[in-house]
């Protein structure tokens, strides 16, 4: 009996918005059908100026750098570029590790699919500054800048399923989860069972002995480890810094 009266009640549920939504349909019908030519006009010059301006913006997204993945030669190139526009995405690698060049392929790729983010990258081994001030200690590391904040780090590849298989389309939408990047897509597939697997994909990056670091601390290019993901690395870094 009771499942009877909730399946009633569900049906009315679902009858009652199937004809809101017919409702709304019909009003948005009737509002075009009421459109005289000058409403058309409008709507059509409403558009032009929307496009004219999306392409002024384009124009100027390029002239900083937008559209293209480049190397940022300084430190202070990563400030200017930081300062300049809006949502950076910038890569911070060492040339010797084999993750970092995957990542370079897939920065590329979305660097020319996503106008209004600015992907770069930076020399990790040449940039002590910045290694220190944003806590950059695994390779790669890929920092996320929002209106002159670094607002994330993702750190390996954990994010990223915890293997070197992922797609260019799961990064941007891990990109766009931290808010650095437009992505309409819903979440793609995983990228293979390996990224759950642990063992050698699970680096605890410390440094002991003489000259080194305690475990559990890290500072300047000397700390910075490449590694696959950063399960067992405890960090305790801020999430949102300043970048100046």
């Amino acid at each position: 009996m009771e499942t009877e009266v909730f399946q009633e009640v569900a049906s009315q549920q679902i009858l009652q918005l199937a004809q809101e939504e017919e409702a709304k349909l019909d009003r948005e019908i009737q509002k075009l059908e009421t459109l005289d030519e000058d409403d058309f006009d409008k709507l059509r010059q409403r558009r032009l100026e929307k496009l004219k301006k999306a392409e002024q913006q384009k124009h100027i997204y390029k002239q900083l750098g937008h559209g293209e993945y480049a190397e940022l030669a300084s430190q202070q190139e990563f400030f200017d570029a930081a300062k300049h526009s809006p949502r950076v995405v910038c890569h911070f690698y060492r040339p010797t590790a084999k993750y970092c060049q995957v990542v370079d392929f897939h920065m590329a790729r979305l660097a020319a699919r996503h106008i209004e983010t600015r992907f770069c990258k930076i020399n990790a081994e040449k940039s002590p500054y910045l290694v220190e001030k944003l806590n950059v200690y695994m390779m790669p590391t890929i920092v996320c800048i929002k209106d002159q904040k670094t607002t994330h780090h993702i750190k390996g590849l954990d994010e990223l399923g915890g293997t070197d298989e992922f797609s260019s389309d799961m990064f941007a939408y891990v990109l766009s989860s931290h808010n650095v990047l437009n992505y309409d897509g819903g979440r793609p597939d995983s990228p293979t069972q390996a990224a759950k697997k642990k063992g050698v994909n699970s680096i605890r990056m410390a440094m002991t002995g003489p000259g080194g670091l305690a475990p559990g601390r890290r500072g300047g290019t000397s700390s910075i480890r490449d590694g696959l993901t950063e399960t067992q690395y405890d960090s305790d870094g801020s999430a949102e810094d300043d970048v100046f």
